[in-house]
């Protein structure tokens, strides 16, 4: 992240940019990247700067979803079925001091004309958010949050877990969301197998039941002793307040967590999180914090809601649990981008449930102010008990003089000339081993071309015996090639059939998907700024500058296209900004990228257009400069959808309200957008007229 003062608009990209694919690591991947104070800080000034400026709110804001989004989501072995939300799955606003949590009640009262109204408080499980769906009783349906609008179907493996009951007490049709979760001795004891086995340990409980609810096998769900706990019932008639639904999950059979506590006000609401700062290392589970809630429903829906929270509900967070450990070295890695990241090499220590023995340390700027040196005892934490992050170093029990940690003044992997970039240090070699390595990775994941079947340890076995060397290499795999590699098996032993079995499957995968979406082709390259949503962006301008045609030829077509095409033709498209048309020039200049794509092609990789493509000349949108904001209820259609469908029509879509803006689509929730457009007299149509003007 930039220490520069920037442009609203620059800043804008780099906190989206930032905060989502910190949402996809946390969410997706259970690979947290960032610590829980840096991520809240991102997301509040990501939400200063949209209330200063509403024209730069886009689709991609993670203001306006929650989680990651559906494009992010990863693929499990066998494919699990989407689920479209009855109602939204929101996210909680979080307060992490009394007086924040004072905020919220008197704001609460205010909302309510001067009456204080009662809370209730709720400790909050570090778990996986989960709706299940009940007809007459029975269990029919379960499925995750999602990105809040679509979960993913998980209802054989949830039928696995003991405290879900298939059969409520009563036969009620009803909505029931709550956590599932793995309890402390279930995840010491699953660690303890991973280690007999010589398999990487979960880092914490919750990444622990996010596999094992997403296994496709519901036995390996079984063996792993997930629990659960209700929090939320929709059902007719509704219950009048929190405490009531509460004790009506309990009527029905389902578990809650016993320490939630009704009829309280702000004060005694502060006592409460007060008391269970400590008192939550007794439980048999996690928990991070507690969840508050203005109790009766009446208040509830006067209240309302903000973006993508309710009014009438906070997340607290505790304090995260600090421990100290020796700092033994400081080892330096480089990323795909060629930045150098120092990571603290420690003595193994407990930490908020986990074992911990290594933690980034960002930059060298970071280390300065914390005073971090080799041999030191540090202060550890791990902030919302997931991401471990060094605090500083305790200057006031060395016994000996240590010297202040430098930088690499050449980059650990090549040997190039490291420079310093802005905060960070670069190399600048693109040829560089690791930043090479790393590029292989990105390239295969599900936001790129989508190789699921090669991970990360099958691909640096293909590195490191020079079998893959580019991008392209994935595409001349051969059964060869992959025998005996580890996992892999060996053809020749007729007696491991599960190695042929693995071969054949890599080698299938990677030959159904010779055709990829140009846009994911974009993304594989790598470029510096360019991720998914501005390789749509770039796709779409080249899809029209280049007409779509069957075979190979088109993508040879759209590379002489890229190679020949100027910063300004770049700045020209909607989404792309100076500084991210200058790094594709840049690419395309330098002849890496357009070497990595003509090697693509050459190994048979064939680019296809997006499913829905543009037709500007005669589509009932044509001319019209259209955003999206909301969501779509009535058809169902995601963001991405509704902007292929204003693309086919001949529109061109944009991302946030502006000037040039000529139609705002307004689903329900449309908040700042809308406010925007009606500032600036922009046309506005809801959804239903907007099936209108595209035919429907």
């Amino acid at each position: 992240m930039s220490g520069k003062a920037l442009a609203p608009g620059a800043r804008y990209r780099e906190l989206v940019t930032a905060i989502n694919e910190a949402d996809r690591r946390y969410y997706v991947d259970d690979a947290p990247m960032l610590t829980d104070a840096e991520y809240d800080a991102l997301r509040v000034e990501l939400n200063a700067l949209e209330a200063a400026h509403p024209e730069l709110v886009t689709p991609e804001s993670p203001s306006q979803r929650v989680g990651p989004s559906a494009d992010d989501r990863v693929e499990p072995a066998v494919k699990l079925t989407e689920v479209r939300h009855e109602r939204p799955m929101l996210s909680l606003s979080n307060a992490f001091s009394p007086e924040e949590v004072a905020d919220f009640a008197a704001s609460a009262a205010k909302g309510l004309g001067g009456r204080e109204p009662e809370l209730v408080a709720e400790l909050k499980i570090d778990g996986l958010a989960i709706s299940l769906i009940y007809e007459r009783g029975k269990l029919v349906r379960a499925a995750t949050r999602g990105d809040g609008t679509t979960g993913e179907d998980v209802t054989a493996n949830v039928r696995t877990i003991r405290a879900i009951p298939t059969t409520l007490k009563q036969p009620a049709t009803c909505e029931v969301r709550g956590e599932i979760y793995m309890p402390k001795p279930s995840f010491a004891a699953l660690n303890a197998e991973r280690a007999a086995a010589d398999l990487p340990l979960y880092a914490n409980p919750r990444n622990s039941a996010a596999g094992s609810l997403r296994q496709k096998d519901a036995t390996v769900t079984a063996q792993r002793n997930l629990s659960f706990f209700a929090y939320q019932l929709f059902e007719e008639p509704a219950p009048a307040a929190q405490s009531a639904a509460l004790r009506r999950l309990h009527e029905l059979g389902l578990p809650t967590e016993q320490n939630a506590r009704a009829g309280l006000t702000g004060t005694s609401a502060a006592s409460f999180l007060a008391e269970w700062v400590e008192k939550r290392r007794t439980l048999e589970y996690e928990t991070d914090g507690a969840v508050l809630k203005v109790d009766a429903v009446a208040d509830q829906e006067q209240l309302g809601y903000i973006a993508r929270s309710p009014k009438w509900a906070i997340a607290y967070k505790f304090p995260p649990e600090q421990v100290t450990t020796k700092l033994l070295g400081i080892s330096v890695e480089v990323g795909r981008t060629g930045y150098l990241t120092p990571v603290a090499e420690m003595e193994p220590v407990l930490v908020a449930g986990s074992t911990v023995r290594r933690a980034t340390l960002h930059n060298i700027d970071e280390i300065r102010r914390k005073d971090v040196r080799v041999g030191d005892i540090v202060v550890l934490q791990k902030a919302g008990d997931v991401i471990p992050e060094v605090v500083r170093g305790l200057a006031e029990r060395r016994t000996a003089l240590l010297p202040e940690f430098t930088m690499p003044t050449s980059c650990p992997s090549c040997g190039t000339a490291v420079v310093r970039d802005e905060v960070r240090h670069r190399c600048p070699n693109r040829a560089c081993p690791a930043q090479n390595f790393e590029t292989l990775r990105y390239a295969v994941g599900r936001g790129a071309l989508d190789l699921e079947g090669v991970g990360e340890k099958l691909l640096a076995q293909l590195v490191e015996r020079g079998v893959v060397r580019r991008i392209g290499d994935l595409y001349r795999l051969t059964a060869e090639q992959l025998d005996g590699l580890d996992r892999m098996g060996s053809l020749s032993d007729g007696s491991r059939r599960e190695g042929p079995n693995r071969i054949s499957n890599v080698l299938g995968m990677i030959k159904e998907r010779r055709s990829r979406e140009l846009w994911r082709v974009l993304v594989a390259l790598g470029i510096r700024h360019v991720g998914e949503a501005t390789a749509t962006d770039v796709a779409t301008e080249l899809q029209r500058r280049v007409p779509p045609t069957g075979g190979a030829a088109w993508g040879r077509a759209v590379l002489a296209e890229l190679r020949s095409m100027t910063t300004e033709q770049f700045t020209a498209i909607s989404g792309v900004g100076a500084v991210v048309a200058e790094s594709i020039v840049s690419a395309f200049a330098t002849g890496l990228a357009g070497e990595s794509l003509e090697d693509l092609f050459n190994a048979g990789l064939i680019a296809v257009p997006a499913a829905v493509t543009t037709n500007v000349a005669g589509g009932p949108l044509a001319g019209e400069v259209v955003v999206v904001t909301g969501t779509l209820t009535a058809t169902g259609w995601s963001r991405r959808e509704a902007q292929d469908r204003i693309a086919a029509a001949g529109g061109t879509v944009a991302d946030g309200v502006t000037a040039k803006t000529t139609l705002l689509v307004a689903g329900e929730k449309s908040g700042s957008k809308r406010a925007a457009a009606e500032k600036l007299g922009i046309t506005i149509v809801d959804e239903a007229g907007f099936v209108a003007l595209l035919g429907g």
